[in-house]
């Protein structure tokens, strides 16, 4: 399900660790780990209640955890910064032609 897909959310290597899955790195959008995200709210570790109140001035995980929630707050996090997102993975990118990733 997931093979050729791009995964989003935030701290995925929880999951992935959790459900047994791997997913290449460059397929791979968490929103923890986005350097920009960071440096914008000052943390090397950032919350996704952090960073959806200061990025996106929506409030999450008020009261009780709701996941649906969490996900639509770290697509709409990942969407807002999309094009540079995607263009400083292209930059990564080594100028050869790659083999394309298997999940």
């Amino acid at each position: 399900m997931l093979r050729g897909r791009i995964l989003v959310g935030h701290s995925l290597h929880n999951d992935l660790k959790v459900l047994f899955l791997d997913h290449p790195r460059k397929k791979v959008r968490d929103t923890q780990k986005y350097k920009p995200s960071q440096r914008q709210v000052q943390s090397g570790r950032p919350s996704l209640k952090l960073l959806a109140e200061r990025v996106l001035g929506v409030r999450v995980q008020q009261a009780e955890h709701c996941s649906i929630q969490d996900a639509q707050a770290a697509m709409r996090l990942c969407v807002t910064v999309k094009k540079e997102w995607e263009r400083a993975v292209q930059d990564r990118r080594p100028a050869t032609a790659a083999a394309p990733d298997d999940a």
